[in-house]
């Protein structure tokens, strides 16, 4: 769903998916080395965690809700949901150390967007429904983009609700409709 305010310039694009549960989830890496990689399409899930291991920067799923964004606008999208969230955190009456701490990171995470070094950014969508575009034609020739399939953890199949999830009667249901249907 996507929706946009002309009167306050207020834009949001938020993903919800649908479908089947995979089996497996997925880990997205990116290495970005230079200004077009920024401009890489994103589309981050709400079950997917973001981590830049440059900053030592991890966000749980759900921090951002889903998104369909570029690198760029992810980015850009993490420093002000820190800045929303810890915007009084961090004010005058925050201690000159822990301040100078914060204005450090904050820093740091803008300079991400000026590539003056290669940093990784990693997407760990534990429902597979995440994806970054390549950089090339065929994803087998972008180098700098990995996608790997896992096993999801017990834990994060109790995160997702899936443990003790009976679907024995919806599967049984839909076999006797398989059954009953007749064939053309």
């Amino acid at each position: 769903m996507a929706s946009s305010c002309d009167t306050c310039g207020y834009r949001s694009s938020e993903l919800k998916p649908g479908g089947r549960i995979p089996e497996k989830g997925k880990k997205i890496t990116v290495l970005v080395k230079n200004i077009n990689d920024l401009s890489r399409d994103v589309i981050k899930s709400d079950t997917a965690n973001v981590k830049i291991p440059e900053l030592g920067l991890e966000l749980t799923s759900g921090t951002l809700g889903g998104v369909v964004t570029t690198v760029e606008g992810l980015i850009a999208k993490v420093s002000e949901n820190l800045e929303r969230v810890h915007g009084f955190t961090f004010g005058d009456s925050l201690d000159d150390g822990r301040k100078s701490k914060w204005q450090d990171f904050r820093a740091r995470l803008n300079k991400l967007l000026s590539v003056e070094e290669p940093w990784t950014l990693i997407i760990d969508d534990a429902l597979a429904n995440s994806f970054v575009t390549p950089a090339t034609d065929d994803v087998k020739d972008d180098y700098q983009l990995t996608s790997e399939e896992y096993e999801r953890s017990w834990e994060q199949n109790e995160e997702l609700g899936l443990n003790d999830m009976d679907t024995s009667a919806a599967d049984a249901a839909y076999s006797s409709n398989d059954r009953s249907t007749p064939k053309e």
